[in-house]
């Protein structure tokens, strides 16, 4: 097992982590906490997500170009009311200890995913994880030593397991499409109610772009761009390039009024 930032093992940074106050279990969550990463398991895909409190929720802006529709329609507090008090807790404290203990919390992220790549490998199945999962954070760029020789970020390091992104920052699209991210980092772009002229812009680099939809089914088409079903699972790295991922409002989305969600007339849409 190698050596990351400094710490031996996972047990020796959750006992640095617990001594400032930190109680939370894991970094990556599981698999089985998001339907969506369920899915992509019947296509051979073991995916973990990462989440963190959203947006300035923490004191700290960890979705930058996060626009107020967005904000409002953010599925952060999706999911079973019961366990909603301490699943935000949990994603409270994650976001407090990466922004003031990040070389423990980071080397917390790696021995998960060294976990999660033996485990695949196992399994017979594709590693993958969502760096963001409910933040846009450019985790592509947080350093990382291993063995104490530098390493440019997680993602780098880990170049047998995918990650994948949905942002909402048009710098981060275009290097993507630009081919100036890691191999294994893929990224769909997502429109919101402010930023159609960056849509645009990213369609045309070659970057796909996530848009949601209202009502119970997607348009064929949008703006002259075929959609695929963004909702049948998870696994983006797997998607056509060229194309619009669409998605069905859910939870606070379904009631936008901003603009961040497209509306459709019931006639203009066509099941996917």
């Amino acid at each position: 097992m190698a050596i990351y930032n400094g710490y031996k093992s996972k047990a020796e940074v959750k006992r640095a982590l617990a001594a400032k106050g930190f109680t939370f279990s894991t970094a990556l969550g599981a698999t089985e906490s998001n339907p969506k990463l369920v899915k992509g398991e019947k296509l051979g895909v073991l995916s973990k997500p990462h989440n963190l409190s959203p947006a300035s929720e923490s004191g700290w802006n960890m979705c930058p170009q996060a626009s107020e529709g967005c904000i409002a329609a953010c599925l952060h507090t999706a999911g079973n009311p019961v366990y909603l008090k301490n699943k935000l807790a949990a994603r409270l404290q994650r976001t407090r200890a990466f922004m003031t203990m990040r070389k423990a919390y980071i080397a917390l992220i790696a021995f998960e995913l060294e976990a999660l790549e033996l485990k695949a490998k196992r399994l017979n199945m594709v590693p993958a994880w969502r760096p963001n999962t409910t933040s846009d954070y450019p985790f592509h760029t947080v350093a990382l030593t291993v063995n104490g020789k530098p390493v440019k970020s997680l993602i780098h390091h880990f170049s047998g397991i995918e990650a994948y992104d949905y942002t909402k920052i048009t710098k981060k699209a275009m290097q993507w499409a630009a081919g100036l991210l890691p191999d294994n980092y893929h990224i769909t772009f997502s429109k919101s109610e402010s930023n159609d002229h960056d849509v645009e812009k990213v369609i045309k680099a070659g970057c796909n772009v996530a848009v949601v939809f209202s009502g119970k089914t997607l348009p064929a088409t949008w703006q002259g761009v075929k959609v695929i079903n963004g909702d049948e699972s998870d696994v983006r790295f797997f998607d056509e390039s060229g194309v619009i991922v669409g998605l069905k409002a859910k939870g606070e989305a379904k009631t936008d009024e901003s603009g961040f969600v497209v509306q459709l007339a019931h006639k203009q849409a066509e099941l996917v």
